[in-house]
């Protein structure tokens, strides 16, 4: 459409034709919105947000509402405003694409301090799905359990519960905005029509999935490591290649102790770890154990072993350390069965006689998943009888490689994909 008139013919000119018609495409509108003040979202930081202001005040994947239009102080009009939807928002506008960081006044923004809607996208989004009560019988429904655990999550899921047909979200369903901007079941005769943000297209629980990410192994030898260094650098003679052997001129170095027979055992399968924080389980599998130290064993849920050092004896029924008469550096070394948390070595707490052990008696083998307490020395003529050793300690519980990085969460069961429809 033509927007001036041709003037090289004789024609009367009536003023120009409009054209601005079609803004954008209705898949993700381009509109200039800002955050409602209204919006109550629970806040949180995300360390890998810009740098100086990392506070996220609406999450990706969050289902969002229109409340109207509000004074933006940066240009000084009023704008559409959003906020985080509510259990029975029928004003329900989209899913927000991104990570809307709070803005300051005077301040530089982008378009990571604005919202960005989807409404019409194939989306997937992580499914936490319960059964029964957060704290009853696990015979009661109720979707509160499945809410704390996607709350937890901090961006967009999907919540269900298996012990009523009505909460369980299944192929075909409709969905609505829960109490937090999740996903949940759309229910007939309750929930308005104009609430349905989607429908639910799949629900994928099978955990992990065939295919090539369950078989990435993490492959840690020191020997094969070491012996590839090595390598790199060719031994002359009268010059040893690590600096403490006797010169090897020809080829790759001498080892003492071999790197093959350890390198194929893991080739075999044996560690099915998966690459870290990727498709290794490591988020779902976190969880924080308190335990009393009082056996060891095959029984022992968190206890491989337990070793006293010199001048110590542990007495496991008892769960009691005595100390002999003229020890200093006793000490008592705690082996345990799940990996110990490395992002959370802070959080590991051990206690003795009722108090606290302090930090410098406290040591982390992180390499031997071992748990090191010094004890007092004993000075005295007798022996010294310490009691109710107990641990608290964040552990990565059986994590099973394969999981995709968007399920790994602590209660997800899987992900179910939506069709938007507003």
């Amino acid at each position: 459409m033509a927007q001036f008139p041709n003037v090289n013919r004789n024609l009367t000119f009536k003023g120009k034709t409009h054209t601005n018609l079609v803004v954008s495409e209705g898949a993700a509108p381009a509109e200039d919105m800002i955050i409602s003040r209204t919006n109550d979202a629970e806040t949180f930081v995300y360390e890998y947000g810009p740098e100086g202001n990392q506070t996220v005040v609406l999450a990706k994947g969050k289902i969002a509402e229109i409340v109207g239009a509000e004074y933006d102080a940066d240009t000084g009009f009023h704008k559409t405003a959003v906020r985080q939807a509510k259990d029975g928002s029928e004003k329900v506008a989209g899913v927000n694409l991104h990570n809307v960081y709070s803005r300051r006044r005077d301040g530089m923004h982008s378009h990571l301090t604005k919202p960005s809607l989807f409404t019409r996208n194939y989306i997937e989004v992580p499914l936490f799905e319960t059964i029964g009560a957060l704290a009853g019988d696990g015979t009661t429904p109720s979707l509160e359990a499945a809410q704390v655990l996607a709350e937890a999550m901090k961006f967009g899921a999907a919540v269900s519960e298996t012990g009523d047909a009505k909460l369980q979200i299944q192929h075909g369903d409709y969905v609505v905005s829960d109490r937090s901007g999740n996903f949940r079941k759309y229910a007939k005769g309750t929930d308005a029509p104009e609430a349905i943000v989607g429908q639910v297209w799949a629900k994928e629980t099978q955990l992990p999935p065939a295919g090539f990410l369950q078989y990435y192994t993490d492959l840690v030898n020191p020997e094969m490591e070491e012996f590839i260094k090595l390598m790199s650098r060719t031994p002359s003679p009268g010059l040893p290649a690590d600096g403490t052997a006797a010169a090897f001129p020809y080829g790759a170095p001498h080892t003492i102790k071999g790197w093959k027979p350890e390198f194929e055992k893991m080739l075999m399968g044996a560690k099915m770890a998966g690459i870290p924080f990727l498709t290794d389980g490591f988020f779902r599998a976190q969880e924080t154990r308190n335990f009393a130290v009082a056996s060891a064993g095959a029984k022992d849920a968190n206890v491989e072993a337990v070793r006293a050092g010199e001048g110590t004896t542990f007495d496991a029924a008892a769960n009691k350390l005595v100390v002999a008469a003229g020890t200093r550096n006793a000490a008592v070394f705690i082996k345990l069965k799940h990996k110990i948390d490395q992002t959370k070595l802070a959080n590991l707490v051990a206690q003795l006689n009722g108090k606290a052990v302090n930090a410098n008696d406290l040591h982390v083998d992180v390499v031997n998943n071992t748990v090191v307490i010094y004890l007092p020395e004993n000075e005295s003529a007798d022996a010294v009888e310490h009691t109710g050793l107990t641990l608290t300690v964040p552990m990565v519980v059986d994590p099973v490689a394969g999981i995709p990085t968007g399920w790994d969460y602590k209660g997800s069961v899987g992900a179910i994909r939506i069709l938007l429809q507003k």
